[in-house]
């Protein structure tokens, strides 16, 4: 494998946090700075080198469809399949698996389509680390000082993955502290293989009734001998699934721009 080339965007969540806003438009087309979230996420996949987009959408984002269309304004090809209910990330990733092709070594890169991240360009070195490492998947990391809203993981010095939990509370996440303060977020940004479609049919509903992707590729970690590894961004991360994690990324794209 010595390229990726083809990305599945996650754009099917309800955004029940951002209401009323999600009331009338999909959190994705929600603006950071001066142009849409999903937009953002297209120019990131770009600076990577992909080329082939896959958008998992809901029922009632055809707001997203419209906005993206084929892709061609950015010169990639952009397509659509529609979850049809909130079954889980999980669920979601699996309908891709058409899209992601039958050959055993192909990867793709999977991002929840309510991400913010800068600079663009990290996109390039995640890729690069990859492809250099020739592991089962890469789960791009971020520091949090709040465990309890993400999936989080244990890294260890090797930058392999030693185990993950996803929305632990407190206690659960104890053993999985970074450093004093601090522990390493699944940044909604991940590099698998499609092998991690076979893991998906094993899995069980979790906490909420859903399909994680994280209980899916914990399962393919253990059983394809530990070959996953961590890339920790340095750069500015955001999930805009909050106001106040909204407000911050619009100023940050604000600035950049102004810079």
């Amino acid at each position: 494998m010595e390229k990726v080339d083809k990305a599945v965007v996650l754009a099917a969540g309800e955004g029940t946090r951002l209401e009323p806003i999600t009331n009338a438009v999909p959190k994705e087309m929600i603006r950071v700075g001066r142009k849409p979230t999903i937009h953002h996420i297209v120019n990131l996949l770009k600076e990577g080198g992909i080329s082939d987009i896959l958008v998992v959408v809901g029922r009632k984002k055809q707001a997203i469809m419209d906005y993206l269309g084929s892709g061609k304004r950015w010169g990639l090809d952009i397509y659509y399949r529609i979850q049809e209910e909130p079954k889980g990330t999980a669920d979601a990733v699996s309908l891709a698996e058409e899209f992601v092709g039958s050959d055993p070594d192909e990867d793709f890169v999977v991002i929840y389509g309510d991400n913010y991240l800068t600079p663009y360009s990290t996109m390039e070195d995640i890729v690069d680390f990859h492809i250099g490492r020739k592991g089962i998947g890469t789960l791009v990391l971020n520091k949090v000082e709040d465990p309890t809203r993400f999936g989080i993981v244990n890294l260890g010095e090797d930058k392999t993955i030693e185990g993950m939990v996803e929305k632990p509370t407190l206690e659960e996440a104890h053993p999985y502290r970074y450093n004093k303060n601090e522990w390493l977020n699944i940044a909604g940004l991940m590099i698998l293989n499609r092998r991690i479609f076979d893991y998906i049919n094993k899995i069980s509903p979790g906490k909420q009734g859903e399909l994680w992707l994280t209980d899916a590729i914990e399962r393919m970690r253990k059983k394809e001998d530990g070959s996953l590894y961590g890339y920790v961004f340095e750069g500015r991360r955001y999930d805009i699934g909050t106001f106040d994690s909204l407000a911050e990324a619009d100023r940050l794209e604000l600035q950049r721009n102004d810079e």
